[in-house]
């Protein structure tokens, strides 16, 4: 049994599980609902609109990070403010979203990941003060 497993049950969807221990943590990407799903080139079946945003931002973000490009840290929220009004709008009820509006608030959310992650990595280290203290967990940093 390995530490990180992939896997795709076709009830659930894509899912990764760690394996630490004894224990067993899954987490499961997307509810893929057909009717929150954007419909081409087959990944209706793995990914909802807003998940699919998500994945494709954080593609985005991840080659800004990489390019060492940094924005402020409320930059990073304010795009993740989109996303968590229209889902607490739609799961309260109040309105339905629309798949646009899910993958233009997925994007938006997924852009401000891994930026957010580097800000983070870049606090600890910060705290941290000595890579020297880290030693066989330098690698996560």
């Amino acid at each position: 049994m390995s530490l990180i497993e992939f896997f795709v049950d076709e009830k659930i969807g894509p899912m990764i599980i760690f394996n630490i221990s004894h224990y067993q943590f899954v987490f499961c990407f997307c509810h893929r609902m057909k009717d929150r799903s954007i419909w081409f080139f087959g990944l209706e079946r793995w990914f909802c609109s807003r998940c699919l945003g998500i994945l494709l931002g954080g593609g985005n973000g991840m080659l800004l990070a990489l390019m060492n490009i940094r924005f402020p840290f409320y930059w990073m929220v304010l795009l993740m403010i989109p996303l968590i009004i229209d889902g607490f709008s739609q799961a309260s009820g109040y309105r339905k979203s629309t798949n646009i509006l899910r993958f233009l608030t997925g994007f938006l959310f997924g852009c401000a990941l891994p930026p957010i992650v580097v800000i983070f990595r870049d606090f600890i280290r910060s705290l941290i003060g000595s890579v020297a203290l880290l030693g066989p967990c330098l690698h996560l940093l």
